[in-house]
């Protein structure tokens, strides 16, 4: 299918996406247990790191560095990448790991800016991709590099949905509501390197075109990093309680798995009154009283944050018609993360997700990844899951003459953004593993590195992706691994 940037970009900026996919990251199975724990109190939460000094300004937020001081024994950003071709080399996914939950820890750590009230983590402190691409489009070079924001990143229907609809051919998706959305946001670096090189404008990703051959964009500098945070948003019951659908871990057989083929809920309590427990979801529709106390957990287990007036209204300006308007006050809570960086040429990618029992969570995590975790990963933070795929395949295959042949697949996915995707998502052909068709088949490098500027090469399930394959790449500019370049773009400019 080929499908040019200028029908993309109106996918991007006219469909609502309506498909409630509702990604929460919360419990699983009704068979299984796990700890909810009352974590930290709403005051515990704004106090800043000790020994900081906090900027308290609500019309000033300065994106701060992913921080140098985590004392994680063994744990550098950024990592030399000789020594993370190393770990490859070896298939060492401890070291892997370890890396990935480092990662993680200097994400939640809690910066020195304070934003009505809230000690904003240092990942909330980061531009988003709307305000970079708008730099851009005002050919603002400096703007990545020295800007602050007034508030926190917009958040709106995850691109990737909007793209699948695109790759599947689908005119239409039939639904009510969508409680899902992301800020798509870059670290300093990233954010510098993208507006000093206006790399969201049109005309200057054509500039790299090769008539014939392949384009690409300056690689990103390798302290670059690039967070997709998930949000949910829902509304409480007359008794405070939030019900979200919750993964139940991988079905019996492959198929699409989004959160409607789930029927597994946690309750959500928005007073924070809940006890320790151990959790067991509700499965089913007509939970009794009893099942929904044991099913029940506190907001304070999540990262969340309130929504102001202005992101409710930017909110209800992408709502469908009918559905109850999102109001200042509202609870997101954070469900998801995919996180990139570029250690190495390929760029590193490690995804979060939440989990009810985070000591033993289900694949594609595993208490093997769990019991990685270092211990200054505390509060809600402690209770998301990793997983990680520096490599598409084992072994790791070089950027360009690599092969699948005798390889070994590296599953690495966010169950709440490729859970629902089906064999009509995928348009690359899979010649390595012909039975991978789905979302829960997937990692995220092969994705990535299909990113275009023209955005039509589409998606792939888990196999290695040749950077130079002319049957793929060829008048295309690749946009190093970025489709939030391509979500972006300002086609007129």
């Amino acid at each position: 299918m080929r499908v040019e940037i200028n029908q993309l970009n109106y996918m991007n900026n006219s469909i609502f996406f309506k498909r409630s996919v509702a990604l929460i990251l919360l419990a699983t199975l009704g068979g299984f247990t796990g700890s909810c724990k009352k974590e930290a109190s709403e005051e515990e939460k704004k106090e800043p790191k000790p020994g900081s000094e906090v900027m308290v300004s609500q019309n000033a937020i300065t994106p701060e560095e992913f921080p140098d001081n985590l004392n994680i024994d063994g744990f550098h950003f950024p990592e030399d990448s000789l020594k993370i071709y190393q770990w490859l080399a070896d298939q060492d996914t401890i070291q892997i790991n370890k890396h990935a939950w480092g990662i993680w820890a200097g994400l939640t750590e809690k910066s020195n800016q304070v934003y009505k009230g809230d000690t904003l983590l240092v990942y909330e402190t980061w531009l988003g991709v709307k305000e970079l691409a708008d730099m851009s489009a005002n050919s603002d070079k400096e703007g990545g590099c020295t800007k602050t924001k007034t508030e926190r990143a917009h958040l709106s229907i995850p691109k990737q949905f909007i793209h699948a609809q695109v790759f599947a051919k689908q005119k239409a998706v039939i639904d009510t509501t969508f409680n899902v959305f992301e800020s798509v946001s870059y670290n300093p670096a990233a954010a510098c390197f993208a507006t000093s090189n206006l790399i969201f404008n049109q005309s200057v990703l054509d500039s790299y075109n090769k008539t014939d051959g392949i384009g690409k964009i300056p690689d990103f500098p390798a302290n670059s990093i690039t967070t997709k945070p998930v949000y949910y948003a829902g509304k409480p019951d007359d008794n405070g309680l939030i019900r979200v659908p919750v993964w139940p871990g991988m079905p019996s057989k492959p198929q699409v798995f989004g959160y409607d083929d789930w029927h597994t809920y946690v309750y959500v309590d928005i007073n924070n009154s809940q006890p320790e427990r151990t959790l067991v979801p509700v499965v089913g529709e007509n939970p009794s009283g009893e099942q929904i106390t044991n099913a029940s957990c506190n907001v304070s287990d999540f990262i969340n944050f309130k929504l102001d007036s202005a992101a409710a209204a930017y909110l209800n300006e992408h709502q469908d018609k009918g559905n109850d308007n999102f109001k200042a006050g509202d609870l997101v809570f954070l469900v998801a993360m995919h996180v990139g960086t570029k250690e190495i040429s390929n760029w590193t990618w490690q995804t979060y997700f939440w989990s009810y029992d985070p000591q033993n969570p289900f694949f594609p995590s595993s208490k093997f990844q769990a019991d990685l975790r270092p211990g200054i990963i505390t509060g809600a933070a402690a209770n998301y899951s990793v997983s990680s795929c520096y490599a598409m395949v084992w072994p790791n295959q070089p950027i360009s003459g690599g092969t699948d042949k005798n390889a070994t697949p590296i599953v690495s996915f966010n169950p709440y953004l490729e859970g629902s995707f089906g064999p009509n998502v995928f348009s690359v052909k899979n010649n390595f593993r012909k039975d991978f068709q789905y979302g829960i088949q997937t990692n995220c490098m092969t994705c990535h590195a299909l990113a275009t500027a023209k955005g039509n090469v589409g998606y792939a399930t888990d196999q290695y992706i040749d950077m130079k394959d002319m049957s793929l790449f060829k008048n295309q500019v690749q946009l190093d691994f970025a489709w939030s370049i391509q979500g972006n773009i300002n086609t007129n400019k």
